[in-house]
């Protein structure tokens, strides 16, 4: 069944995670029923002459959502991409379970209040509650957060920046490139921009938790692209349940 497996952040940056105590500050037991899944979302301006548009869920919107689903034993990727918004935000909520843990990289202040405000305009039902109190949430590990300690707000580190520090590597871009490839409608590379990005926080979300990362396992029907990254990290492959 599984085709292809690559890992992340392997070689002398892996931790193993048995080494500590499951009470490890962000780190939590990874079962079938509590799920780590990271997200990454790209978003666009409604109105492209808005050079801001896309940071708020008012004038912008959801053009592709990054997820990488690590159950204990393997991490798969699930990239959704498209033109149908409605079809992309229902996707998240109908791939995320009541046990799971959300991962990202200032993920509390952006992709899941973006998605939860644009679920409310779009009239979809989360199919779950997601607690993003500050301080005490169970339900999200923000690597933003852990890496500053709650002051990321003020004080504030980049995915890329964190990434290089961590020797988990760098972002393949940046995203202001998404509109543009939104405007020509060249979803492939916004899937790729996207996947990397998630690859990456998985890295790091595992050095700052003292977590071996899983590999990645892809099922041969869910192929969509190979490309090589840096040496810090292995060859990876796409994909997308579009």
């Amino acid at each position: 069944m599984i085709a292809w497996v690559y890992t992340v952040c392997e070689g002398k940056n892996a931790m193993n995670r048995n080494q500590i105590s499951n009470g490890q500050i962000g780190w939590s037991q990874v079962t079938p029923d509590r799920r780590t899944v990271v997200l990454d979302i790209e978003t666009v301006a409604l109105d492209p002459s808005q050079e801001k548009g896309a940071l708020d869920a008012i004038t912008g919107r959801v053009v592709c959502v990054g997820l990488l689903v690590e159950d204990g034993d393997t991490a798969s990727e699930i990239m959704l991409a498209g033109e149908d918004e409605h079809v992309l935000v229902s996707g998240f909520w109908n791939t995320v379970r009541p046990g799971d843990v959300i991962v990202g990289h200032n993920v509390l202040d952006f992709d899941i209040q973006f998605l939860r405000q644009r679920s409310w305009i779009l009239g979809i039902q989360p199919s779950r509650s997601i607690d993003t109190r500050k301080y005490y949430t169970a339900d999200v590990v923000d690597t933003l957060q852990l890496w500053t300690n709650w002051t990321g707000n003020k004080k504030g580190i980049t995915l890329d920046a964190l990434g290089s520090a961590l020797g988990c590597g760098r972002k393949s871009g940046e995203g202001a490139k998404v509109a543009e490839w939104w405007a020509v409608r060249d979803i492939d590379s916004i899937k790729r921009y996207c996947g990397d990005d998630v690859r990456l926080t998985y890295g790091v979300y595992c050095r700052l938790t003292y977590h071996e990362p899983k590999k990645l396992a892809l099922n041969e029907g869910q192929l969509f692209a190979a490309s090589e990254v840096e040496t810090t990290a292995a060859s990876v492959v796409e994909v997308s349940l579009t």
